[in-house]
């Protein structure tokens, strides 16, 4: 099963997925990012943009996202994919390779994603970045909402919202 966790910048999709990794042993993190980085520190200084912009990055993450699922029972994919071209070209290239893609949302109001991105310790040069790009994500939420279950991240701790994944990723696997 690939678990995608999907949400604005700064909702807490990495902390969620560190939590997850520390509860459930056999599974193991993809990071897309990281192919976007390698992107932008190579193709990027000759073409800035957005490197979801760039085929060769979709399908680079769909190739490596399909190899690294074969070697692990739960592969967890924290990455924000708001455009729905680059979502479907994503989500539909791992199922058509034989994937279970269990696309989740986290989600919070607008209010509380602003608070915690100004509270973000970790990362504050994301800072404004992420805040630009807040209301993209709810331009979109409702369509997001229709491709997978999607996680409320008011009020709830880290904890908490890990917790409710894993009963989404459990829910999923048993068929309910």
């Amino acid at each position: 099963m690939i678990l995608w966790l999907n949400g604005p910048f700064g909702v807490g999709k990495s902390t969620c997925t560190r939590l997850l990794l520390q509860q459930d042993s056999q599974a193991r993190q993809y990071d897309p990012e990281r192919l976007g980085w390698w992107i932008r520190r190579t193709v990027g200084l000759v073409r800035p943009g957005d490197f979801q912009d760039r085929p060769a990055w979709r399908r680079g993450v769909v190739h490596g996202a399909h190899r690294a699922a074969r070697r692990t029972p739960t592969l967890i994919a924290p990455m924000t994919l708001l455009r729905a071209d680059v979502t479907d070209e994503i989500l539909g290239g791992l199922r058509a390779a034989g994937h279970d893609v269990v696309h989740v949302t986290l989600h919070s109001s607008h209010e509380t994603l602003v608070t915690r991105i100004e509270g973000d310790t970790d990362d504050p040069a994301a800072r404004d970045w992420r805040l630009d790009q807040a209301s993209r994500y709810f331009e979109v939420a409702d369509r997001l909402a229709t491709l997978g279950p999607r996680v409320d991240t008011e009020n709830r701790t880290a904890h908490e919202v890990a917790a409710a994944v894993l009963a989404v990723r459990d829910a999923q696997s048993s068929g309910a």
